[in-house]
């Protein structure tokens, strides 16, 4: 077996070979060696290194392993890690996490249930792959899940209380401009850098990145799923929800991404951006939505419970000292 490195001036020939392996794009955020292990031609095991130092995880010092592929071959992981790990040493990492590739903006985690079926925007693995890294030392840091739940018309006196206090203190909601879709995008930009700067695993994004992960997004979209909230021309809370165009089965909306400020004054904007989705999903006839890949922080109350959701399926992050 033979070991390929491709250091940050070769990432344009590792992309290529990924991507002609039917994997779409490959984040270059962060990437400082992709790292390859074939056998008379044919790639066995494969990944990225990305040494992004915006994340912090227990005062380690962090190499996130993103954009695997490997076949079931155990010698051929065991060449590829042990690769990874001398090159991410070198760089004075002492703990890898994984898969991510390159942060949390980008695909990480692996499915615990890799064969239940896809919806749209979710990652896609091989069943083998959490096995493969587990042997190898890799072990859970986090959990994560997504729920369901059937849509039936109800009200929440509650929320349409918060509703009101919120229009009357000047916040609008509106839905996605698509004819002013990348100036929508810029003015996401900065709001979801400080929405999310206290989540775990987080590390900022540049405007540029930014936009080449969404400007594809922008055939998809229908406007009145993107719940945008402003207030005195600044956005305050968005919430970013999509049809499922894997389930041709059932008419099925996914919320993918929710946030608020945190100030005071808009506390209760997240469950007002929800029913305001929840209820044009009502109008629409949508029959589910999918709360996606929330993390799972023990004793905190789902919001899909304010729905009567279920548990659809979970996911997990791992790491390894090295």
């Amino acid at each position: 077996m033979i070991t390929e490195i491709y250091t940050k001036e070769k990432s344009d020939t590792f992309a290529q070979i990924n991507v002609s392996q039917g994997n779409g794009r490959m984040p270059t955020d962060h990437y400082y060696a992709g790292i390859a292990v074939k056998q008379q031609g044919v790639y066995l095991a494969k990944a990225v290194l990305y040494i992004n130092k915006g994340i912090s995880y227990k005062d380690r010092n962090v190499g996130l392993v993103g954009v695997y592929e490997a076949q079931e071959n155990e010698e051929a992981v065991r060449q590829l890690f042990q690769a990874i790990e001398k090159r991410a040493k070198e760089q004075g990492v002492d703990f890898l996490i994984g898969p991510m590739n390159g942060s949390t903006w980008e695909n990480y985690r692996f499915h615990d249930h890799p064969e239940k079926p896809l919806f749209f925007m979710e990652m896609k693995h091989e069943p083998y792959y959490a096995k493969q890294w587990k042997s190898i030392g890799f072990e859970p840091i986090a959990h994560y899940y997504s729920a369901i739940a059937t849509v039936v018309p109800r009200r929440n006196e509650k929320i349409d209380q918060l509703k009101s206090r919120l229009l009357r203190n000047g916040v609008i909601i509106r839905g996605l401009d698509r004819d002013n879709y990348v100036a929508d995008l810029k003015k996401l930009h900065p709001f979801l850098h400080d929405s999310f700067k206290q989540n775990f695993l987080y590390s900022p994004i540049s405007e540029s990145s930014f936009l080449e992960k969404y400007l594809p997004l922008q055939s998809v979209l229908k406007p009145e799923f993107v719940q945008i909230a402003e207030h005195e021309g600044e956005i305050v809370g968005v919430l970013l929800g999509t049809d499922d165009l894997l389930n041709r089965a059932s008419k099925t909306l996914i919320i993918k991404t929710l946030a608020r400020s945190p100030k005071r004054l808009y506390r209760g904007l997240g469950l007002v951006l929800v029913d305001e989705f929840y209820q044009k999903a009502v109008a629409k006839k949508y029959q589910q939505i999918i709360y996606a890949l929330m993390i799972d922080e023990g004793d905190a109350t789902p919001l899909s419970d304010q729905y009567d959701g279920h548990l659809l399926k979970t996911y997990t992050l791992y790491g390894k000292s090295i």
